[in-house]
């Protein structure tokens, strides 16, 4: 390296080290006089409240919690729920916009006409609007619980939420198992066949485990489930999905994938017609053009809007606390009228959602490195 790129390179660190040194001070110069301020006023600052006894339920958690744990504990129960509704509409949002993307591509008349129908109507109804449609329907429209409608053997559907066999502790093994294994092979194969070696034997290999699986999973006993009860008043046993988190699942969903469908017919669209032209005159089909030259460019188009709305999708989670889903944002909501750190509350808020938003960025970036040119 010459003298002057070191030069530059470290006139452009002490910049660096300055501008971060000067936004830390400042917000420490800030919080230190919202600090002095507030306990002038007699309120009590810090994070020690998160230790104290909670006193108060959640309707569901992913984590056992109950009113006799901290106040940190029902934050965590509450962000876990976030987590659970925001990462499960992302997959079925993304699912609905390449549906609906591929339905006005397709050039059939019909499926256009749907497509852009969903799209237009949903697209021009408000979040919350649509969330308060939702909850009328999994709770005033549906049966109680002694009127249930039975799905499937074991699976009822009433305004208590969807209730479903679970799996017991040896199929939940044999479940990991078989993922692990499979994720493994399919890594293996990828990384060997990127570096331009032979990959028949780890195909025997992965061939071979998948065989050796089915005699193992005919010994498992698949009766053995974790069966719904339906009593008078409840029903007790196997999983459930409550009427507010379905709310939140499919008003999310249904809403971003509009967005999503037009941000990806958008991205096919700006591909230029020739690079299509071009590929046919190769000898390839319509179908091998377009998963081979067209979806890659479009991908890298569609890539950042696609983020973006799924990062608004995460935020917009936090309307959940409208329809009664115990969410970050409830469950933060209830400890902070009992504590009134209103403050610490917020910042809390923020450090979660931000920590969300940028795990998503993250992995972005990686898929966008894959599709440079």
């Amino acid at each position: 390296m010459s003298y002057s790129h070191r030069r530059d390179a470290l006139r452009q660190g002490a910049i660096q080290v300055f501008t971060i040194g000067a936004i830390l001070a400042m917000l420490w110069l800030v919080a230190s006089l919202v600090r002095q301020r507030l306990e002038a006023m007699g309120i009590n600052t810090g994070f020690a409240f998160l230790s104290h006894r909670a006193g108060y339920d959640l309707g569901e958690s992913l984590i056992p919690y109950d009113g006799d744990s901290s106040y940190g504990r029902a934050l965590l129960a509450g962000f876990s729920n976030t987590l659970k509704v925001a990462l499960s509409s992302i997959f079925v949002a993304l699912a609905l916009g390449l549906i609906a993307a591929g339905a006005m591509l397709s050039g059939h008349a019909s499926a256009n006409r749907v497509a852009r129908f969903y799209i237009r109507t949903v697209r021009n109804t408000p979040l919350l609007l649509q969330l308060f449609f939702w909850f009328g329907v999994f709770t005033i429209s549906l049966p109680g619980i002694r009127e249930r409608i039975t799905l499937l053997p074991g699976v009822y559907l009433s305004n208590r939420g969807l209730n479903f066999p679970t799996p017991d502790a040896t199929m939940w093994a044999f479940i990991a198992v078989t993922v692990v294994t499979l994720a493994a092979t399919t890594v293996a194969h990828r990384h060997l066949r990127n570096r331009g070696k032979n990959t028949i034997v780890l195909r025997y290999i992965g061939w071979g485990v998948g065989l050796a699986l089915v005699p193992l999973a005919a010994t498992l006993d698949f009766a053995a489930f974790n069966m719904p009860e339906a009593g008078r008043f409840a029903i007790k046993g196997g999983g459930v999905l409550t009427p507010e988190f379905m709310t939140l699942f499919f008003g999310l969903s249904i809403y971003t994938g509009t967005y999503i469908a037009e941000v990806l017919r958008g991205a096919v669209q700006a591909v230029a017609e020739g690079q299509s032209e071009a590929a046919g005159a190769l000898g390839l089909t319509r179908l091998q053009s377009f998963r081979l030259v067209v979806l890659p460019q479009a991908t890298r188009i569609a890539l950042p809007s696609t983020v973006s709305e799924l990062l608004n999708l995460v935020k917009n989670s936090s309307l959940g606390v409208a329809v009664g889903y115990p969410d970050l944002v409830s469950a933060g909501n209830t400890a902070m009228n009992q504590t009134g750190q209103a403050i610490e509350m917020i910042s809390i808020y923020m450090v979660a959602y931000v920590a969300i938003n940028v795990v998503i960025t993250k992995f972005s970036k990686m898929l966008e490195a894959r599709y440079e040119w």
